[in-house]
């Protein structure tokens, strides 16, 4: 093709043509920057084609791993509501005199005071994070993501360190005269089920220090479930939603 636009440019040099010659140069030279144009337009095609995969890839990672906090979440919330439970049921047996069989009761406060711990996929985050956060070109939706991982989970994870805190405080100043021993796991049953004997559950039903600590956890432990754990999730859901709405977005283009 070069050759034959230099023959071309020869031949109308050679015959004199040098108007036709500067018309032709003129062409040829608007004929080479229209290819260049097309070609970084196709280039430019290309490399938004795969800007806008890699986001879709990565707003799926994000709807995965939101799913997976969802599902610790989730169960985080049905182990604290069966410690509420187990609460309830030593007050009832502490405040009442009733029968009480002390295997159910040992197997009550260890329920009540097993914690947990929010464990969220941060690697999405990461990856947004490194690649930079307009990978995500909803600036709505960007905004979403970094204020539930960037502020809620934070926030959450703060607020849970203190709960957990109040439990090692408990295992540690409150209960050592008072129970056999804590941390009493059966790891080879389902559940992990635990057992935390009291060396006198009677004493206990006039122990003052006692059941303010009992009572105050549970309050503790509602305030957990009731508000913290039910804002994260609430605002887990509603990225997800958003997430999902992005995502059918970009796939009908």
């Amino acid at each position: 093709m070069i050759k034959f636009f230099r023959r071309i440019r020869q031949k109308l040099l050679s015959e004199n043509k040098f108007t036709k010659y500067i018309l032709y140069a003129i062409g040829e030279i608007v004929l080479v920057v229209i290819g260049i144009l097309i070609a970084l337009g196709i280039n430019n095609w290309n490399e938004k084609r795969k800007e806008g995969n890699f986001e879709l890839q990565l707003l799926y990672s994000f709807k995965d791993g939101l799913k997976k906090d969802l599902q610790d979440l989730e169960g985080n919330v049905r182990w604290h509501k069966r410690g509420l439970a187990a609460a309830d049921t030593i007050l009832f047996a502490l405040e009442n005199d009733k029968d009480y069989d002390i295997d159910k009761i040992a197997r009550n406060f260890s329920d009540f005071m097993t914690p947990t711990f929010f464990r969220y996929s941060t690697s999405a985050f990461e990856t947004l994070k490194s690649k930079g956060i307009t990978t995500i070109s909803n600036k709505q939706l960007r905004d979403a993501i970094i204020g539930v991982y960037d502020s809620q989970y934070n926030f959450f994870l703060v607020n849970e360190r203190y709960f957990v805190d109040e439990l090692e405080r408990g295992f540690a100043e409150v209960f050592p005269t008072r129970f056999e021993s804590a941390y009493d796991y059966d790891l080879t049953k389902p559940d992990f089920p635990g057992s935390l004997r009291p060396l006198n559950f009677e004493a206990l039903k006039k122990d003052q220090e006692m059941l303010y600590y009992i009572r105050s956890t549970q309050n503790r432990t509602r305030i957990l479930v009731d508000w913290q754990y039910a804002q994260l999730r609430s605002r887990i859901v509603e990225l997800m939603s958003k997430i999902n709405t992005e995502i059918e977005h970009l796939e009908s283009q």
